[in-house]
C-alpha cells in the first residue's frame, strides 16, 4: 500500500512523514499532530477509503461464493440444512408384503376390520417431509407436547372379480391408531366405505380420507391400519398419512 500512495503522490515527503508518525504512535497515546496537519488527514482519508472498498469487495467475494455453494448443492439434490420448526410430517406410501403383513401383531390387537397394518412409508421423497416428528417401521412419535391434527387417505384398488361382483361387496376400513403408554393401541379414527362397482370394471377405486385433532404427549405413536392390502401404490400423491401440531 505504500508504493501505491509513492505511485500515486510522487515525492509526497509530507505524507511519508505521517506515516511514520502514525507508525509510531503508542496505543492511546494523542493523535494532535496527526490531526492538525490537513496532509495526515489527507492521508488517513485515502487510508480509510482504500480499507472500506477492500471490506466490501470481500464480503461480495464471501456472499457470491456461499451464493454459488447454496445453488449447486441445491441443483445436485443435495437438500439444505433444515432449520427448526414445528413438528409436521408428511409420509407417502410404500409398496407391502405378505411378510410383512405378518408383522401386524407388533402393532398391538387390531380391530378385525382394521387388522392389517402399514409398516412401510416414504419419509423423504419429494412428496414427503419430516420435521421434529420421529417416522420408525410405520409409526410416527412425538417429540413435544401439543394439540396436533392428525390425517390419512388410503386409496383402495380392488381386481374386480366379475363372477362374483354382486354376490361380494367389498368393505373398506381405514383406521388411525394412537399407540400411548398403555400396552395396546387405541382407536382414533375409523372410516369405512361399502362400493359397487361396475361389472364391466377390471378394478374398483376408491380413496377414504379422515383426520381429526387431538391432544398428544411427548412419547405417543401413531400408525395407520386398513381392512385390506388391496391398494394403489404406484401413485404418491393418493396415499398418505401425516400429523402436524398447532398452537391453540
Amino acid at each position: 500500500f505504500l508504493f501505491q500512495l509513492k505511485a500515486q503522490a510522487p515525492g509526497s515527503a509530507e505524507e511519508l512523514r505521517c506515516l511514520q508518525v502514525i507508525n509510531q504512535q503508542q496505543e492511546g497515546s494523542s493523535l494532535e499532530e496527526v490531526i492538525s496537519n490537513q496532509s495526515c488527514l489527507k492521508l488517513a482519508n485515502t487510508i480509510k477509503a482504500y480499507v472500506a472498498t477492500v471490506t466490501e469487495n470481500v464480503i461480495r467475494r464471501s456472499a457470491v461464493k456461499e451464493a454459488r455453494r447454496s445453488y449447486f448443492n441445491t441443483s445436485e439434490g443435495q437438500v439444505p440444512p433444515k432449520t427448526a420448526g414445528k413438528p409436521s410430517a408428511h409420509l407417502t406410501l410404500r409398496p407391502q408384503s405378505l411378510a410383512q403383513d405378518g408383522n401386524s401383531k407388533r402393532f398391538g390387537n387390531l380391530s378385525q376390520s382394521c387388522r392389517h397394518a402399514i409398516a412401510r412409508w416414504e419419509d423423504s421423497t419429494i412428496h414427503s417431509h419430516l420435521q421434529n416428528i420421529t417416522y420408525r417401521d410405520g409409526r410416527l412419535r412425538v417429540n413435544q407436547a401439543g394439540k396436533y391434527y392428525v390425517y390419512s387417505q388410503i386409496y383402495f384398488r380392488y381386481p374386480s372379480d366379475r363372477a362374483s361382483a354382486r354376490a361380494s361387496v367389498p368393505q373398506l376400513v381405514q383406521c388411525i391408531n394412537w399407540k400411548t403408554s398403555y400396552s395396546q393401541p387405541i382407536l382414533l379414527l375409523k372410516g369405512v366405505g361399502t362400493k359397487c362397482w361396475a361389472p364391466e370394471a377390471d378394478y374398483g377405486l376408491h380413496a377414504l380420507y379422515q383426520g381429526g385433532l387431538f391432544e398428544l404427549k411427548a412419547g405417543d405413536e401413531l400408525f395407520v391400519s386398513v381392512s385390506s392390502l388391496a391398494i394403489d401404490y404406484n401413485d404418491a400423491a393418493a396415499s398418505y398419512f401425516g400429523a402436524f401440531r398447532l398452537d391453540l
